[in-house]
C-alpha cells in the first residue's frame, strides 16, 4: 500500500484567519517586508493598520523603523497617511520623511489625515510642508521646537491656504544648540497671517508680544500659550520674569475683546507681575488659575554642587492676595508639580478666603484644588472637570517643568468690538 504524500503547508496555504493571526504579532517593520510581497499578505497587512492605527500613527512608538531606507520610509508613511488620522512625533531630519513631503499629489491623498506633529522642525521642513498644510483635513499643526527657524519661514508657512485649528511651536535656544526666531527680524514676526479658524495658538513668546493686537483679532481662538524659554528669555531669572511679565502684559493689552477666564503659569514671579494682573480685574475673570513650578537649577562652578532653586517666599504670599481677587469667578485651583503647595500655603489659603468672606474651601461651593501629596483640602473627584481627549493632546507638550510658558484660555465677548 503506497502513501498519500501531503503537500508541504507553508504560510500561503493558511487561512486568512490565521495569516491575520501570524501578521498581527510581528513588528511593523516585518509586517512592511510581508506587504511588499503583494498579494494576499498586502491586502492583510493594509486590513491590520486601517484597525490598529485608524486613529493615530506614533512614530517614536516603532524605533525600528530608523533602520528602514528613506524610499522605504516614504512608502510607509504614504501608507499611514491614507489610513490614520493623525502622524505624531516624526523625526524632521529622517531623510525618508523629507522625500515622502515632497511626493507630487500629496494634498489629494491626504483626506483622511487631521493631525500631525514632528519632535523638531527646521527651515527645510516649513518650506516643504506647502503641500500638506494645504490639505483641508489638517486641522491641528504642531511642529515641536524649532531649530533655526526664521520668522519668515513662518510668514511663507501661513501663507498657504489651510483650515487650522491647533498650530503650536515650541522654542529652540541654548538647550537644543540653536537660535530662536527672535534672534532675526523681529518686525516681521508681525506680519505673520494667522489662520483665522484658529481654536489654539501656541508660540514663542516672542512672536506673541510682537503680533498680540493681530493675534487678538483672530475670532475664533479660545487658548492662548506663549513660551518663555527662548534663547534671549533664560539668560537669567530676572529676564525670566521680566519676559513673562512682557508676555501677559501685551496680552491683556491687545485682548479687549475677551476675558480671560483660566490661567495657567509656569515661570518665575515677581511680585510686580501679581500685582499687574490684579490691575486687570475687567479682562480677568478667572474660572481656573494653575500655578507650576519652573525648576531653576544653579551649578557652582567651585565644588560642581547642583542645587534647585524655588520662588522666593514673598511670592506665594503675593499668589494668595491675588486668588483672592478672582474669589468670585473661581472654581479650580491648580498646584500641581508645584513644590510650594504646602499644607502651611494651602491652610493660609483657606484662612485668606474666611478673612475676606468668601467660600471657605470645605463648604457646599466647594472650590477645587489640585496638588501633589497634600491630601487636604482636596475635593472629591467629582469636581474634577472632565477634558477633552482634543484637549489632552494640546497640552501633551507643556505639562513638564522643562518649559516656561504662560498660557490663558479666552471667552469672547458678546458686542464688543475688537480693535
Amino acid at each position: 500500500m503506497q502513501l498519500r504524500r501531503q503537500a508541504p503547508v507553508t504560510l500561503t496555504t493558511l487561512n486568512d484567519d490565521c495569516l491575520l493571526l501570524i501578521c498581527a504579532q510581528v513588528p511593523i517593520r516585518e509586517q512592511f517586508t510581508l506587504m511588499q510581497l503583494g498579494g494576499r499578505l498586502r491586502q492583510l497587512v493594509l486590513q491590520i493598520w486601517r484597525r490598529k492605527y485608524a486613529d493615530e500613527f506614533d512614530w517614536q512608538l516603532s524605533p525600528q523603523l530608523k533602520w528602514l531606507s528613506a524610499n522605504e520610509q516614504s512608502q510607509l508613511l504614504g501608507h499611514m497617511a491614507g489610513i490614520t488620522k493623525a502622524l505624531l512625533h516624526l523625526d524632521a531630519s529622517a531623510e525618508g520623511l523629507q522625500t515622502w513631503l515632497t511626493e507630487e499629489g500629496n494634498r489629494q491623498r491626504l483626506t483622511n489625515l487631521q493631525r500631525i506633529s514632528f519632535t523638531d522642525c527646521n527651515s527645510r521642513l516649513l518650506q516643504q510642508l506647502s503641500g500638506i498644510v494645504g490639505c483641508h483635513s489638517l486641522v491641528q499643526l504642531q511642529l515641536g521646537t524649532c531649530v533655526d527657524v526664521t520668522a519668515v519661514d513662518l510668514v511663507t508657512l501661513f501663507g498657504q491656504p489651510r483650515q487650522l485649528k491647533v498650530f503650536e511651536l515650541l522654542p529652540g535656544g541654548r538647550w537644543h544648540n540653536s537660535s530662536c526666531i527672535c534672534s532675526g527680524d523681529v518686525s516681521v514676526l508681525a506680519n505673520i497671517e494667522y489662520c483665522h479658524t484658529l481654536h489654539c495658538l501656541k508660540l514663542p513668546s516672542c512672536a506673541l508680544r510682537a503680533a498680540a493686537v493681530r493675534i487678538a483679532r483672530l475670532p475664533q481662538l479660545r487658548q492662548l500659550t506663549g513660551f518663555l524659554c527662548c534663547s534671549r528669555d533664560i539668560d537669567d531669572d530676572k529676564g525670566k520674569e521680566a519676559n513673562a511679565a512682557a508676555t501677559i502684559s501685551a496680552c491683556l493689552t491687545a485682548l479687549n475683546a475677551c476675558q480671560i477666564v483660566a490661567l495657567n503659569l509656569q515661570c518665575q514671579l515677581d511680585g510686580s507681575l501679581l500685582r499687574m494682573l490684579q490691575g486687570h480685574s475687567r479682562e480677568l475673570q478667572l474660572r481656573r488659575f494653575a500655578w507650576h513650578s519652573q525648576l531653576m537649577v544653579h551649578y557652582d562652578a567651585t565644588d560642581g554642587s547642583i542645587k534647585w532653586m524655588p520662588q522666593q517666599p514673598q511670592v506665594a504670599r503675593d499668589i494668595l492676595h491675588f486668588i483672592v481677587s478672582q474669589a468670585a469667578s473661581l472654581h479650580e485651583l491648580d498646584f500641581t508639580r508645584n513644590v510650594h503647595a504646602t499644607p502651611t500655603f494651602l491652610a493660609q489659603l483657606d484662612e485668606y478666603f474666611f478673612l475676606n468672606g468668601s467660600h471657605q474651601l470645605g463648604q457646599p461651593r466647594q472650590l477645587a484644588v489640585w496638588h501633589d501629596g497634600c491630601p487636604s483640602p482636596n475635593p472629591s473627584p467629582s469636581f474634577r472637570p472632565q477634558v477633552s481627549e482634543e484637549k489632552e493632546n494640546q497640552h501633551t507638550n507643556v505639562n513638564s517643568n522643562d518649559l516656561a510658558f504662560v498660557d490663558f484660555e479666552l471667552k469672547r465677548l458678546a458686542n464688543v468690538k475688537m480693535n
